[in-house]
């Protein structure tokens, strides 16, 4: 791209969206496009693209009669052998119940493992592809016998740019949270949050909205341990543009929002003693080494119990991470924006924002990982662009020939399996 157009683009950029929050019919949309892949990492987006990596699924299931099962739930793995198998769904039964549920399956899991509980806790487990259509359980085969271990929930990783909607840096650590959800009682629905990384410099909220479900449908929100991200936090000292630490709030249009916290680097990291007294906004695991700005701290936990009023066991048993959509709130020019996963990133959940049409690499991601490597300071996520001679120029942290984040984002068909192969080098 000529000198001369980069400086026309920046210029009428910064105009256009300086001016978005007072007027939106100045608003420029092609400029803004022009801007956004001129800092891209790829040479051209997917247009079809929706940045999802799992998808939900139907499971319809017979309870044998006569029996005594007690629950239904489904895995990643085989509970009675692997001791890494993720609990994606948990319902409760009875003798001869008939329905269906619905679990979120990542692309690359190609089995799943139902099993039916009875009293005592042994586990009843039959296997079926992910491939099947529809997916039915068939308990006329099953394998006896104790879980292993206590499975931990299906979690995933959720990783956001703080710029929206300018240009990121396209590393996906500002904010990393690791969620996950468990039916623990008929009309109840825990949610564990992890904040493991900020790599951002400025304030920062988050909150999760339950999608379809509306705030009247909640009876009650506590935490298991009493504690909040927000524990503490005072916004009457400084300026907060999110001050509100209810941990349920309502949405524009009435649906539940879980209201995590008003400044992440609180949330995560505020301490005393190692910070003197004072509250610093630094950056937390995105480096492997310490200095004056970036620190080591243990991932922090806040677990969400939310009770449904009488009523919505059934409708629970379709709750899956997919019901969940995480975002964060970032102040933009007198503004407040959110920036959501791809497909729910119209929302405006609690502010008005502008969302543009076109279609670049994406402010915000979902791996279905409990674990993903998220890029190290500094590292995208992956890069991919021809250089003048013609030849494709590809690194970054997520940059394996034929299994790279590069190539998926050029197609979203394939390349599914990117998040699998980490240049350990360049992740944390």
């Amino acid at each position: 791209m000529h000198k001369s157009l980069i400086t026309t683009i920046i210029a009428g950029i910064a105009i256009t969206l300086g001016m978005m929050a007072c007027n939106k019919n100045v608003y420029d949309e092609k400029i803004h496009e022009e801007l956004i892949h001129y800092y891209s990492k790829v040479d051209s987006v997917d247009q079809q693209h929706m940045w999802q990596l799992s998808q939900d699924k139907t499971l319809r299931f017979q309870v044998p009669s006569g029996s005594s099962y007690k629950q239904l739930r489904v895995y990643t793995a085989n509970p009675l052998t692997d001791s890494n198998a993720e609990l994606m769904s948990q319902i409760y039964v009875s003798s001869g119940k008939s329905g269906s549920l619905t679990v979120n399956v990542p692309y690359q899991l190609s089995t799943i493992y139902a099993a039916l509980v009875d009293a005592s806790g042994l586990l009843y487990v039959s296997s079926l592809p992910t491939s099947s259509s529809p997916l039915s359980i068939d308990f006329t085969d099953v394998t006896k016998g104790v879980a292993i271990t206590s499975h931990k929930p299906q979690t995933y990783t959720y990783l956001f740019e703080e710029n929206y909607p300018e240009a990121g840096d396209y590393d996906y650590n500002d904010i990393v949270l690791r969620v996950s959800q468990q039916r623990t009682a008929e009309n109840e629905i825990t949610v564990n949050v992890t904040i493991s990384a900020i790599g951002a410099d400025k304030q920062i909220a988050g909150c999760i909205r339950l999608v379809g479900y509306l705030y009247e449908n909640i009876d009650s929100v506590y935490t298991t341990n009493g504690d909040s991200f927000n524990e503490g936090f005072n916004p009457q000292k400084q300026y907060y543009f999110h001050k509100d630490t209810t941990l349920l709030i309502e949405g524009q249009n009435h649906e539940a929002v879980l209201n995590m916290f008003c400044d992440a680097h609180w949330a995560m990291a505020f301490n005393m003693s190692l910070d003197y007294g004072l509250f610093q906004r630094k950056k937390y695991n995105v480096l492997t080494s310490v200095g004056d700005n970036y620190q080591i701290r243990t991932p922090r936990t806040i677990s969400y119990v939310i009770r449904f009023k009488d009523g919505f066991s059934s409708v629970l048993d379709n709750f899956t991470l997919d019901t969940l959509d995480p975002f964060i709130l970032t102040e933009y020019n007198g503004g407040v924006w959110e920036t959501h996963t791809e497909q729910f990133k119209s929302a405006k959940v609690l502010h008005e924002y502008f969302v543009p049409s076109f279609k670049d690499l994406p402010w915000a991601l979902m791996v279905p990982e409990a674990d993903f490597l998220y890029p190290l300071e500094g590292h995208e996520i992956g890069y991919r662009k021809k250089t003048e001679d013609g030849k494709v120029a590809m690194y970054g942290a997520y940059a394996t020939v034929g299994h790279s984040f590069g190539e998926w984002a050029e197609d979203h068909n394939n390349y599914l399996d990117w998040y699998l192969y980490p240049n350990k080098q360049l992740t944390y």
